[in-house]
């Protein structure tokens, strides 16, 4: 049987729910106050246009589709913002929501994207924000979605996952520090499920520490995949689990300028 493959990436973008940072904040009130905070906003904003949305739009494939899910209560100045920096861009859709649970709101942004009469599996993704992925990586997500569909069982599902990359961290004074990583466990930047049309999943349903007891795992270690930043506005508290800052500075900057097309300069004065 050919299969067919579509390949939709979700981000989010200050999405108000009632229960994504219930743990810091116990009403939808004070997590907007939050999220919607002016300077916290003014470093997504900052990361997502210089970092995150170039990495996408750069693409060697440009045949995928791309959501950036937001709230409705966005302050109408972001929104209008926001709505200017993804016009140019025919594949890239708005979803702004009301707040409510967020596992439901992810899942119809991916199927609002899906088109379930012309392939028979999707290939969803997820990038945060302030993160960034290589210039091949949808190219490559699609390569090996094919082979995989040919090994394992069309009909389950298989999580995509990226182990080799960069960290830019921001939490100091002067210029940012970026080094290599090669994890020992799979991160959510870029991890891409891949599963049938007619039951499509989404790459947010489990933690991503513990995509194998849940689903087939594909782990890439070849290629650096990913562009990670460590910031005061992280949620979580990131933590590097492996080969961690193994690298010269002259071979970093090689791998940058090779495959994501920047210099490392540009990424320690982020």
């Amino acid at each position: 049987m050919a299969y067919s493959i579509q390949v939709q990436g979700l981000i989010r973008f200050s999405v108000l729910t009632e229960d994504y940072y219930a743990d810091k904040f116990d009403t939808v009130d004070k997590i907007a106050a939050h999220i919607f905070a002016p300077d916290r906003m003014e470093r997504r904003f900052h990361l997502f246009e210089r970092l995150c949305l170039p990495s996408l739009m750069r693409q060697t494939d440009m045949e995928f589709r791309l959501g950036v899910i937001t709230s409705t209560h966005l302050p109408g100045d972001q929104l209008e913002r926001l709505l200017a920096l993804t016009e140019p861009h025919p594949n890239v859709t708005i979803f702004a929501e009301e707040p409510a649970k967020q596992y439901p709101l992810l899942r119809k942004a991916y199927a609002r994207m899906q088109d379930r009469d012309r392939f028979t599996h999707a290939l969803n993704f997820r990038i945060d924000d302030d993160d960034a992925v290589d210039r091949d990586f949808i190219a490559r997500i699609k390569r090996q979605a094919a082979g995989l569909l040919q090994v394992g069982d069309p009909a389950g599902r298989t999580m995509i996952a990226h182990n080799f990359g960069f960290y830019i961290d921001m939490n100091h004074e002067g210029a940012n520090r970026v080094f290599d990583a090669r994890e020992r466990m799979p991160l959510s930047v870029g991890s891409a499920l891949l599963s049938p049309m007619d039951d499509p999943g989404i790459p947010y349903a489990y933690n991503h520490r513990k995509f194998a007891q849940h689903y087939n795992l594909y782990s890439d270690i070849e290629t650096p995949a990913f562009l990670r930043t460590l910031h005061p506005d992280n949620k979580s508290d990131p933590a590097q689990l492996g080969l961690i800052d193994k690298m010269k500075p002259g071979r970093v900057e090689r791998l940058l300028r090779k495959h994501f097309r920047v210099d490392i300069a540009d990424l320690q004065a982020l």
